[in-house]
């Protein structure tokens, strides 16, 4: 429990600081879809030295077929982020993705016959009334520093549906299918980077995307991105095999905390009374839908004991 603990919170500290702000800074300087390639192209080759020497499970066709899933869902998750970061901030990117558990839960409701509770559904409606008046606010172009455009923030949440999607498949095949966490990651790995490849070779085809010398910025930002994209996704993975979807839905609440404690003196990005009030609704509202009902149980029944 203690090592799903720590590898949350390792993947959260690098999932909300090194690999987002790197990706605003680098990216420009590369292209978004490129730089996107690059990146999860390190960490694949990273990730096949370790892969070498772990633990193995035999794998059959399904098997793959799961792991084309998630690299499809990742590959979303991380080609509308590349392309929204840049247009929005990365605390504003932070709180957005704080909705992941709700969306977690409504696929288990209608993919695992999971209980869709009242609870469940004012959390979802308090969480997105948050995220409706921080989209609203981000119209207004002299608050832009904080709250992103309108573009960039939409983007993201194309991103984040992805990522939901893939925390979610990522729990079915880790617990259900018991998978090994670092074999799950690498084949996740190589098939979202097939994925984008794919993606971008039609972009060159249609001379959508043009090639250009890549900067020492740009090739400095994917090594850096992809290395932590790995120490994110793979802490991740294990961090959901070794605890429970409750307890990895506790640390989304300190994304935006960690985000801000790094983008604030190294980006600049401000913290406004509009944004503070926005991120506590969706905050209150994930609560409510994904933790506070577990949470009394507990307490409850330590009470009782």
């Amino acid at each position: 429990m203690l090592l799903g603990l720590l590898s949350l919170f390792i993947g959260q500290i690098f999932g909300n600081t090194v690999v987002p702000i790197g990706t605003k800074i680098s990216a420009p300087f590369t292209g978004p879809l490129l730089f996107v390639f690059l990146r999860f192209f390190v960490s694949s080759i990273l990730l096949f030295f370790i892969f070498l020497f772990s633990q193995k499970r035999k794998l059959v066709v399904h098997d793959y077929k799961e792991f084309a899933l998630l690299g499809f869902l990742l590959s979303i998750n991380v080609i509308f982020f590349t392309f929204g970061i840049a247009y929005t901030t990365v605390i504003m990117g932070t709180l957005i993705y704080s909705l992941t558990p709700i969306l977690v839960g409504l696929g288990g409701h209608f993919f695992l016959d999971e209980s869709l509770t009242r609870q469940k559904l004012i959390g979802l409606f308090i969480a997105f009334i948050g995220l409706l008046f921080l989209v609203s606010q981000s119209f207004s172009h002299y608050q832009q520093n904080a709250f992103g455009q309108p573009l960039g923030n939409m983007l993201i949440c194309i991103a984040m549906l992805g990522y939901s999607y893939y925390i979610f498949h990522s729990r079915k095949v880790l617990h259900n299918k018991n998978h090994l966490p670092l074999q799950t990651t690498f084949w996740t790995f190589i098939f979202t980077t097939l994925f984008i490849l794919v993606a971008l070779l039609s972009g060159i085809t249609m001379k959508a995307i043009m090639l250009k010398p890549l900067p020492s910025v740009g090739i400095i930002g994917f090594l850096v991105v992809g290395a932590g994209s790995l120490i994110q996704y793979l802490f991740l993975q294990i961090g959901v095999k070794k605890t429970n979807a409750f307890t990895a839905s506790l640390f989304q609440y300190i994304a935006p905390f960690i985000a801000a404690t790094a983008t604030i003196p190294l980006l600049h990005e401000r913290v406004t009374f509009h944004l503070i009030i926005g991120g506590l609704l969706i905050l209150i509202g994930v609560f409510i839908a994904t933790t506070y009902s577990e949470l009394s149980n507990k307490v409850l029944w330590k009470r009782q004991t």
